[in-house]
């Protein structure tokens, strides 16, 4: 199985690799993790507001449980996680389990998050996100999805609550994969058994 060192050693002889689909997910997963280790939290807001939250939830996963990880960037993480159809559906990680497991990962995640806001883990707000007012996405209101009444777990009041600071622009990232890497990403898609 190829490494992380192995694909970023710029001898790697890339001509006869082959890897499966499971691969290809381990080693960008990775390698996208890799580079938000070796830079600030800056460029895991730059990679949240360009996500596409089809990719691997593993990088949503590791940014959560970072504490250097911006406020900002966790509330929008949140609200593009649409907690509300979980809390309308699931009383608990059984009942999401049972019933949605396709939503595991995410349930996790919200509940990361929730347990990590509340405890005030995070220590740094310089991001802005309001989650009735959504700059990023013209102003949508998240919260509009949710009705308290029909939700079994009631979202944190504080997950309502607008933070204030700095707006980035979107970064030229296709589906969130940081344009460091996208000579990397092309040659592991190259390398894809198809």
């Amino acid at each position: 199985m190829l490494t992380i060192s192995d694909i970023l050693n710029d001898n790697f002889e890339w001509d006869e690799v082959i890897i499966d689909e499971d691969e290809f997910e381990e080693l960008s997963t990775e390698l996208i993790i890799d580079f938000l280790k070796k830079n600030t939290p800056k460029e895991r807001q730059l990679l949240a507001i360009s996500w596409n939250f089809d990719n691997s939830k593993k990088v949503i996963q590791w940014i959560v449980e970072q504490p250097d990880t911006d406020k900002g960037t966790i509330l929008y993480l949140y609200w593009y996680m649409t907690p509300s159809f979980l809390k309308e559906n699931c009383a608990d990680r059984k009942e999401c389990e049972e019933n949605y497991s396709w939503a595991l990962e995410d349930y996790d995640i919200i509940s990361t998050i929730e347990k990590n806001y509340l405890s005030d883990f995070y220590n740094a707000q310089i991001y802005a996100f309001n989650p009735t007012n959504d700059l990023y996405s013209d102003g949508y209101d998240w919260t509009k999805e949710y009705d308290e009444s029909k939700a079994k777990v009631k979202i944190p009041d504080v997950m309502f609550k607008a933070l204030e600071g700095e707006t980035l622009e979107h970064p030229d990232w296709d589906e969130g994969i940081p344009s460091a890497l996208s000579e990397i990403m092309d040659k592991l898609y190259n390398a894809l058994d198809e």
